[in-house]
């Protein structure tokens, strides 16, 4: 199924390209091959996130509290309103209103939008609801969509599908333990003296994360299937990036993104090895590195621990490595990338795995520096994608050369709750 997601992807790239270059084409054709490769697709894709569920059994967390809720701890309210974005006809009037506007809208597209859009997205900008007056900005993307952007950030991303992940508006507060005390053997009668067990808490904001693009307008005269997967691949893979860096390298409320794992722990002899001489870079890496580095994480963290490197630092450094009887410390995946029955494609766990190091699992990531080796376990890395997703258009820009520019916007923010749970590897300066 991977591979063909990934020749799916790189056909509407090529598309992609055709349309935008302004080349001589059919559009009837091109339109009726997008169609064919978004339903495809789609299916792949609900292939997947139903394999994922039953693998998991992991249910998205959202709460409200202090207010009667319906099922999934959401009112009554905002459970009619995700209801009402999850419907084909919300997916529909939101694609005309998208390519069309809202004159363009007739009596029910304008109220299913409407449900969809009845609560204010959690950071109180009421501007951003869907109105009938031409000054609304928008609504938020159909859950349809809002599906396909996520599981395409699990099957392409390599941090992201490990990571602790929240859909809760507003702000947050991750709870987790600062002190804990052992438990004591007591004698029958005795008093028990109360633990110095206490609480702290992550809290993670909400920052802004906006993408604009610009496209033809030709793209406009596209069914809703294509149009919706052009805008996704096109918008939305640049947001997915910026997640995806912003986990490992986020610099935090200063910057007003979220802290990433390499900034976010205060690195120093007790969880850091810095191996190798002075300019001797990935050349300085040896098995006992590796070693040194699981012997400083904590054993409790070692069954959900993964190595985390660039693919530069694992093939031009760690595949040349070996133990004392010259096996490789690095062992591939054999089966990956590999077709197995019916035409799906073997590989572990949906991501960017490619074999173990010390029996721990290996992710080759591109925006982990070169040399650098995370080592650690990613659920305590806590990520709160905290407001709609909205999506934009203006016509204003590009009105000369008869373009129009698509607008991306999320709030989110994440943090690191245990550093503990992480230590690395560096070489010497």
């Amino acid at each position: 199924m991977y591979k063909r997601l990934k020749e799916i992807g790189t056909r509407k790239t090529e598309i992609r390209g055709l349309i935008e270059s302004g080349s001589e084409m059919d559009d009837q054709a091109i339109s009726d091959e997008l169609d064919a490769l978004s339903k495809e697709e789609r299916g792949i894709i609900n292939k997947l996130e139903l394999l994922q569920k039953a693998q998991s059994g992991q249910v998205p967390l959202q709460t409200v509290e202090g207010r009667a809720t319906a099922p999934g701890g959401l009112t009554t309210a905002e459970a009619q309103m995700y209801e009402a974005r999850k419907t084909k006809e919300y997916r529909n009037a939101f694609y005309n209103l998208l390519k069309y506007g809202k004159s363009s809208l007739v009596a029910e597209e304008r109220s299913i939008l409407q449900a969809g859009n009845a609560i204010s997205n959690g950071a109180n900008i009421t501007e951003l609801r869907f109105t009938s007056d031409g000054a609304s900005a928008g609504a938020a993307i159909p859950q349809i969509t809002l599906d396909m952007v996520i599981q395409k950030m699990l099957i392409t991303s390599a941090v992201y599908p490990f990571i602790s992940k929240y859909n809760i508006k507003g702000n947050l507060k991750v709870p987790y333990e600062n002190v804990v005390t052992d438990a004591a053997w007591t004698a029958e009668s005795t008093p028990v003296i109360p633990g110095a067990d206490t609480l702290a808490y992550l809290s993670l904001a909400a920052y802004d994360l906006i993408k604009m693009v610009q496209v033809s307008r030709v793209v406009e005269q596209l069914s809703i299937d294509a149009f919706e997967a052009y805008i996704v691949d096109k918008l939305f893979k640049k947001l997915m990036v910026a997640i995806e860096n912003a986990v490992l390298n986020g610099t935090g409320v200063t910057n007003k993104q979220p802290m990433g794992i390499l900034n976010a722990i205060t690195w120093g002899s007790g969880n850091q090895i810095i191996y190798g001489k002075s300019g001797q870079g990935l050349l300085g890496l040896t098995y006992d590195t590796f070693t040194q580095v699981k012997g400083k994480l904590s054993a409790p963290y070692h069954p959900g621990a993964y190595w985390i490197m660039s693919s530069n630092s694992l093939y031009s450094g760690v595949c040349a490595i070996k133990d004392a009887l010259g096996r490789p410390i690095f062992l591939e995946n054999p089966q990956w990338g590999l077709s197995v029955a019916n035409g799906e494609q073997a590989d572990y766990a949906k991501s960017a795995i490619v074999g173990r190091l010390l029996g721990n699992p290996v992710i080759m990531s591109p925006y982990i520096p070169d040399g650098t080796i995370l080592f650690g376990d990613l659920s305590f890395y806590h990520f709160n994608l905290s407001v709609d997703v909205l999506i934009e258009k203006s016509y204003e820009f590009g009105f000369g050369s008869n373009d129009v520019y698509y607008k991306g916007w999320l709030l989110a923010d994440g943090g690191v709750s245990q550093a503990e749970a992480f230590v690395e590897a560096i070489p010497h300066a």
